[in-house]
């Protein structure tokens, strides 16, 4: 049996090997994730060898947790515009049609392979599942969402749920149309009703437990247990994962600090642990194993694209609606643990998924040009100047807040060490505030950007422009100006002023 700690080294090692891959992934294009799924093949049994199983083991309860916290966060992320769950009568039937279609043409090919039914739908909802979280990525490439790609993103997201409702029902113990019911009227329970009741449980627990970070362990309790609730409940933890995420989405969202740091141990730990665990999971690429994935590929891709059609996209956008992500991974991951299928099998639709991503990813290089304020850089704007020195007293700092709304606190050399809002200065008496510099009020998890980051990029990462303000830094990290998501919007909305006033800004 291996030691725990040498299994402990090869987590850090994979954890290692996970976020290079990433890294790669994005400098040339394509989701993060393909490259942490590909790290794991690579490294496991599908390639080199070189993990052994005993690790894979070990490290099987990062791995586990590692699903559930990547579906939560897609949940908080993809579920929590409730205008996105009211879609028109159009959008409704190009739902339905974009989950069914590929799900029966991929049902029919794995059915006619000799799957056993039930088997056979699960393995086909999972391949005609859209993601919806890959898919704002790749519209949000073109320069930002507007009707036509809002429509498109309810099309996706009814998809997705219905794909989980289904997925649920028949890929765990087969067919059963009381657990399809009890699905439908669960998730749709906590989507339109369950997510305040639990917001004001933890609003009560923030109120009166004197615990420190309180609320914020239950989160992290109600996440790490989802596995076994979804036993009591007949749910796949996956689904039930992501339920939770949509059940506190709400919650999540008007406390950016404790959505920071679920994403900070999610994406810096967990979730490349998930996905290059994904990956260690395959068996040898074989010949077969390469035809099943490209006849999967196949049969799910020609449909989708058919529908992309129907909804008006062109070229290389019709690619869009390939879009896979974590769900797609998590629930095939179920799959195999619970024995409905083997291992040549998981391989062949791994590889359909990072296929069926990589070309969803193409879409995203569109010949049509973004619109021009999208292109341009951060430092291109008309950026504030809401900046505090730390050893500023904070009366000063107070009478800035208050016109403004926030600042952002620097050092001595210029860096962003934190950032001050009006809420911090509540409650305070006037002359204390007149004794105590502001480096004691601050908060510190400053949002910062680079001043070359792209108006495109900074869209796409909502976490950035849920806080109220930005910290723009130039390449030594020194702060030359803020920014916030009103400023942002006066900008989309009047971009020939906001040139100008940034030239104006250039030239004095």
């Amino acid at each position: 049996m291996m030691e725990v700690t040498v299994a402990a080294v090869y987590v850090g090692f994979l954890l290692l090997a996970a976020k290079v891959a990433e890294e790669f992934m994005e400098r040339i294009g394509f989701p993060s994730f393909l490259g942490a799924i590909l790290a794991g093949v690579i490294l496991g049994e599908g390639v080199l060898g070189i993990v052994p199983s005993e690790a894979m083991e070990r490290a099987a309860i990062l791995f586990m947790i590692g699903i559930n916290f990547t579906l939560f966060l897609a949940g908080v992320e993809e579920l929590s515009n409730p205008a996105m769950l009211m879609p028109t009568r159009q959008e409704l039937l190009y739902g339905i049609l974009l989950l069914g279609l590929p799900t029966l043409t991929a049902f029919s090919l794995l059915y006619y392979i000799g799957l056993e039914a039930s088997t056979a739908v699960g393995l086909a909802l999972i391949l005609a599942i859209v993601s919806v979280g890959p898919l704002v990525k790749i519209l949000m490439a073109k320069g930002g969402i507007g009707n036509r790609e809002i429509s498109i993103l309810r099309t996706a997201l009814l998809s997705e749920l219905g794909g989980l409702v289904i997925f649920n029902a028949v890929a765990t113990q087969g067919f059963n149309l009381l657990r399809l019911l009890e699905s439908a009227v669960f998730v749709g329970f906590i989507l339109f009703i369950g997510r305040h009741y639990l917001d004001d449980v933890l609003m009560a627990v923030e109120r009166y437990v004197a615990a420190r970070e309180a609320p914020f362990a239950i989160v992290i309790a109600l996440i790490v247990t989802a596995s076994y609730i979804a036993e009591i409940m007949g749910f796949n933890a996956a689904v039930t994962a992501l339920i939770f995420g949509a059940f506190l989405s709400e919650y999540m969202m008007q406390r950016p600090l404790y959505l920071e740091r679920i994403r900070a141990l999610t994406y810096g730990l967990l979730e490349p642990l998930f996905f290059i665990g994904i990956g260690l999971q395959a068996t040898r690429v074989d010949i077969v194993s390469l035809a099943y994935a490209s006849a999967f590929f196949t049969a799910v891709s020609a449909p989708k694209l058919y529908i992309a059609w129907l909804q008006g996209l062109q070229g290389r956008e019709l690619l869009a609606f390939l879009a896979k992500g974590g769900v797609d991974a998590a629930l095939l991951s179920t799959m195999l643990q619970t024995g409905r299928i083997g291992g040549q099998l998981y391989t062949a639709t791994l590889v359909a998924i990072l296929l069926s991503a990589v070309s969803a990813s193409a879409s995203a290089r569109i010949t049509e040009r973004a619109p021009e304020v999208p292109r341009l850089r951060v430092k291109d704007l008309p950026l504030d100047r809401d900046i505090v020195r730390e050893d500023t007293y904070a009366d000063y700092a107070a009478e800035i807040v208050s016109k403004r709304g926030a600042a952002v606190v620097v050092d001595e050399n210029l860096h962003p060490v934190g950032y001050i809002v009006a809420e911090d200065f509540v409650g305070i008496s006037s002359e204390l505030l007149s004794h105590i510099p502001v480096k004691f009020l601050l908060r510190m998890e400053v949002p910062v950007v680079r001043a070359d980051t792209t108006v495109a990029e900074l869209l796409s990462d909502p976490s950035i422009l849920h806080e109220p303000i930005i910290a723009v830094v130039n390449d030594r990290g020194e702060i030359i100006g803020t920014l916030n998501a009103r400023k942002l919007l006066h900008v989309l909305l009047h971009p020939k002023h906001g040139r100008l006033e940034a030239k104006e800004g250039g030239e004095t």
